[in-house]
């Protein structure tokens, strides 16, 4: 797929660029030539959100006239905790301000193995995601799953073994790189995932020595590398999926942490046009509606 691959195509994950505010995660995706982004609606941590969107008509508006202005839609939104304090009324608002917003896909993970955390069975989790399926669906939504090896659902085989169990049309595993180079897999293994069942791909790189893994979760959120910088074997595993996979950007460099959204969204841009271009493959970033 990497010869299909179309800059203008390509999302730019908010982790990317740190925790910014919607509005300016917008016009720094803009500036840099990126076409979509994924706005963080509700905390995957015990941290609360720093920039609520859910329940803030005036921050809303402006979310919408930026997307409105600078062309960039919203790809997805996340991200939807998989846990026994899993309440599907307080994901609805969530799921419909993603669609009303444009997104097609939403995130859905597993516990984090940290602090006093409790876990589901395996069936209890599968019956959870079964039912943000279905409330996913009266949204149009797709579900994707990601999976980490510190979180309860670890690799790609237990999201597909759920996603398969739960039976769901609208359900799709996520495929970012550096977990799935984490949990020890190969590039030839994407040949055992079927085509349909991968929602999107995200991409980065990383060091090949894993952290311990107290510290996988702190290098997944502040300390990725530019695509094509580290061991993750990207260029076969872009070989391997399927042509049209929706493409997104999540790299968290630990040495941009100073530099400002726009600034980290044109460094992301530049590297991810490098490798491409470096492979044969994407056309260069076009001139952006907004610097």
């Amino acid at each position: 797929m990497i010869k299909e691959a179309q800059f203008s195509d390509i999302s730019l994950a908010n982790l990317t660029v740190g925790r910014t505010p919607p509005v300016e995660l917008i016009h720094a995706a803009a500036g840099a030539g990126f076409g979509k982004v994924g706005l963080l609606l509700m905390t995957a941590t015990a941290q609360p959100l720093q920039h609520e969107v859910i329940g803030r008509p005036d921050v809303i508006r402006e979310i919408k006239a930026a997307s409105k202005d600078t062309g960039v839609g919203v790809f997805d939104v996340e991200a939807f905790v998989l846990s026994p304090q899993t309440d599907m009324e307080r994901f609805r608002p969530a799921l419909e301000l993603g669609a009303e917003l444009g997104a097609t896909h939403i995130s859905s993970i597993g516990t984090e193995f940290a602090g006093n955390a409790t876990f589901l069975s395996r069936e209890q989790r599968t019956d959870l995601f079964g039912r943000l399926c279905d409330e996913a669906a009266q949204f149009g939504l797709t579900v994707g799953v990601e999976f980490m090896m510190y979180r309860d659902i670890q690799t790609w085989r237990d999201a597909l073994q759920m996603i398969e169990a739960a039976g769901r049309a609208n359900a799709g595993l996520i495929l970012d790189v550096l977990h799935f180079f984490r949990a020890g897999a190969a590039p030839f293994d994407l040949l055992q995932i079927p085509a349909e069942r991968i929602a999107y791909a995200q991409l980065s790189d990383c060091v090949a020595a894993s952290p311990p893994p107290e510290k996988l979760a702190a290098e997944a959120r502040g300390s990725r590398l530019h695509l094509g910088e580290g061991a993750i074997p990207l260029q076969q595993m872009l070989d391997l999926l399927p042509a049209g996979l929706q493409l997104v950007i999540e790299t968290p460099v630990a040495t941009e942490a100073g530099f400002s959204t726009l600034e980290r969204a044109k460094s992301a841009a530049k590297h991810t046009t490098d490798f491409f271009q470096a492979h044969a493959c994407a056309p260069r970033v076009p001139a952006a509606p907004h610097p």
